[in-house]
């Protein structure tokens, strides 16, 4: 039903509009046509002339009204070193491109007015003017050089690198769809070398874990930033072309794939100090709606990092925080941050110093085992398993102990003729009996692990002694540790109780 009103109206206002041209046409045949174009024109010029003192004022006082949301003007002032010169630039630029959108609009709707349409006047043709051309040649052509020469030397102050003086931090910000990873130095304050090849899930930004340099970097997703302090940002992309922007601070620089940016700025403002600047303009006070503890709007804003090219669907969510320290808080988050090395990749598969330790521990434990076997002794058929560790106090075995259990697994699987005693060991800390159980459930943990391996039962066998064979004194830490163990006895043959029996009785 409402649909059908719409229509109704759409079509009663076309026929008032038809009507209204016949009407004019009728005045026309009645008063004349000259004299009706003349009033018209006159009419038209007249109202062209209104528009133009509405639309001037309009803008004008729009303008105005929102200078505290406009980037170099009251709350929105630089808050880094060279964005002042940035703002001094465009604030010309505005002054100069305002100046010569009024004049222009003026003339314009002026004109149309003086030179309507009027009984006894006769328009004059003008073919050629040098006056003119000079004037709308070359006023243009002097302010531009102003423009451009100020800008050319903007640039080349802001643009320019580090020099080897300076002191300075250095962080990279790579974008991706659709996020920012920003990394930052260690202790050692160097960033170390990246490889696009390396890149994998627990390697986000293809850090080369064999570059000590990397073994201490940190990475975060936010931008944390000392105040007066020069910071030269790495910038680059994982896969389309973003834009590092930091619209407070006046940074604007492309993130490209491949092709390695940067920018060099100094803060000037922490934000507990930008946050106090805003709360003097009332456009920034008053509750935010969106804050459930009541806090007021200038006290809820950020500073912010974002991404100024469109760069798909989840464009908006590269949105970041940037915070701005003093020296000291500064110096507080910073030493709360942790290697990203140390948290998730020391120690794990993807770790290719570590796994370069593995391969060297299973070149020995093969050698030790092949060893044992080619000798008809017993006294070397019994290999401590360093490698192999618990969680404290509990038969659970860590992550990191499969490496070398799976080195037994292969042993046992290329000699299939040989089987093994498990045997678990604790330090004397403690209840003897529960020390007791402690051993037989680890010994039993392992030879678990290794029947789920593919090795058959009866091929295994495991024994608990708890702190009954102490190969070092358990009054001391390094003692105690050595006790706790996991010794890895190797049985020619299937093993049975009676012949171990005998095989330890022979040692």
């Amino acid at each position: 039903m409402t649909t059908l009103i719409v229509f109704l109206c759409i079509a009663l206002l076309l026929l008032i509009i038809v009507q209204i041209a016949r009407v004019r046409d009728l005045a026309k045949q009645l008063r004349g046509k000259e004299e009706v174009d003349a009033s018209n024109v006159a009419t038209t010029g007249k109202g062209l002339l209104l528009f133009m003192i509405v639309f001037l004022v309009a803008t004008t006082a729009s303008a105005y009204y929102y200078k505290n949301y406009i980037l170099g003007f009251g709350p929105q002032e630089s808050a880094s070193i060279h964005g002042a010169s940035i703002d001094t630039m465009m604030k010309w630029t505005l002054a100069v491109t305002y100046t010569a959108f009024l004049l222009t609009n003026f003339a314009l709707f002026y004109y149309a007015y003086k030179y309507r349409t009027r009984k006894g006047h006769k328009a004059m043709y003008l073919s050629h003017n040098n006056t003119v051309e000079l004037v709308w040649t070359g006023i243009p052509a002097i302010v531009m050089t102003f423009l451009v020469v100020g800008g050319l030397d903007a640039w080349n102050d802001i643009m320019s690198d580090v020099g080897a003086d300076d002191q300075y931090m250095e962080i990279e910000a790579t974008g991706y769809q659709f996020a920012w990873q920003m990394r930052y130095p260690g202790p050692d304050g160097l960033l170390g070398r990246k490889d696009f090849r390396l890149i994998s899930g627990a390697n986000l930004l293809g850090q080369d874990w064999t570059d000590p340099k990397n073994l201490d970097d940190i990475l975060v997703n936010d931008v944390t930033l000392p105040v007066d302090q020069k910071v030269r940002v790495r910038i680059t992309a994982k896969d389309v072309l973003h834009d590092f922007y930091l619209p407070q601070f006046r940074v604007k620089m492309d993130a490209i794939p491949g092709l390695p940016t940067y920018f060099v700025f100094t803060p000037t403002k922490t934000t507990k100090e930008w946050r106090q600047s805003l709360s003097e303009y009332p456009e920034y006070q008053g509750l935010d709606p969106e804050n459930d503890e009541g806090k007021q709007l200038w006290e809820t804003r950020n500073m912010e990092l974002a991404c100024a090219e469109l760069c798909g669907k989840g464009h908006y969510s590269m949105a970041r925080t940037v915070t701005i320290l003093e020296q000291e808080d500064f110096d507080t988050w910073y030493a709360g941050q942790k290697s990203y090395y140390l948290s998730n990749i020391k120690g794990t598969k993807d770790d290719p110093l570590f796994m370069a330790q593995v391969k060297e521990r299973r070149q020995e434990f093969n050698r030790l085992a092949n060893n044992a076997i080619a000798t008809p002794s017993n006294d070397d058929n019994v290999l401590n398993l360093d490698y192999v560790t618990f969680e404290t106090g509990s038969a659970t075995l860590t992550d990191s102990s499969e490496y070398q259990l799976n080195d037994i697994i292969g042993f046992l699987q290329t000699n299939e003729d040989v089987g093994a005693m498990l045997m678990g060991h604790t330090d004397d800390t403690g209840d003897a009996a529960a020390n007791q159980t402690l051993s037989e459930q680890r010994a039993r943990a392992v030879r678990d692990y290794l029947a789920a391996g593919g090795i058959a039962n009866n091929r295994l066998m495991s024994k608990g002694y708890g702190a009954e064979r102490p190969v070092a004194d358990n009054t001391t830490e390094e003692g105690r540790q050595r006790n706790r163990r996991t010794e890895f006895y190797i049985i020619r043959g299937a093993p049975s109780e009676p012949q171990f029996a005998q095989e330890e009785a022979s040692k």
